[in-house]
C-alpha cells in the first residue's frame, strides 16, 4: 500500500517521514471507542499514535509491517527517536471539555 503523502520526485522511504510544520497534534476518537487518543492531523486526515522506536530502520520496519496489513502510516522524528502514526480514516476530532 502506498503512503498517502504525495510527491513524485521523492524517495518512497522519505515520503513516510513528516517534517515539523507538515502536521499538527490533536486528540481523536474512533466510532468503536470513546477513548481519547493522541493523534496528528496531516493532509486533512487523522493518524493515531502507534509506537515509538529509537532508530530509523526500526521505524521503517514497523511501517512496512503495518502496510502489509493494509494500514497506512507515517513517521515523525523526535528528540529521542521516531514515532509511528497510523491512519484512522473514521476518526473525528475530540474537543477538550471546557
Amino acid at each position: 500500500m502506498q503512503p498517502t503523502i504525495s510527491s513524485s520526485n521523492r524517495d518512497p522511504q522519505t515520503n513516510l517521514f513528516l517534517s515539523p510544520g507538515e502536521f499538527c497534534t490533536c486528540h481523536i476518537c474512533v466510532p468503536d471507542s470513546n477513548e481519547r487518543m493522541a493523534a496528528i492531523m496531516f493532509n486533512k486526515q487523522y493518524y493515531s499514535f502507534f509506537k515509538s522506536v529509537k532508530d530509523r530502520e526500526k521505524a521503517l520496519s514497523v511501517v512496512a509491517k503495518l502496510q502489509e496489513k493494509d494500514n497506512n502510516a507515517v513517521i515523525v522524528k523526535t528528540p529521542k527517536g521516531y514515532t509511528v502514526w497510523v491512519l484512522e480514516p473514521t476518526a473525528y476530532l475530540r474537543r477538550s471539555k471546557q
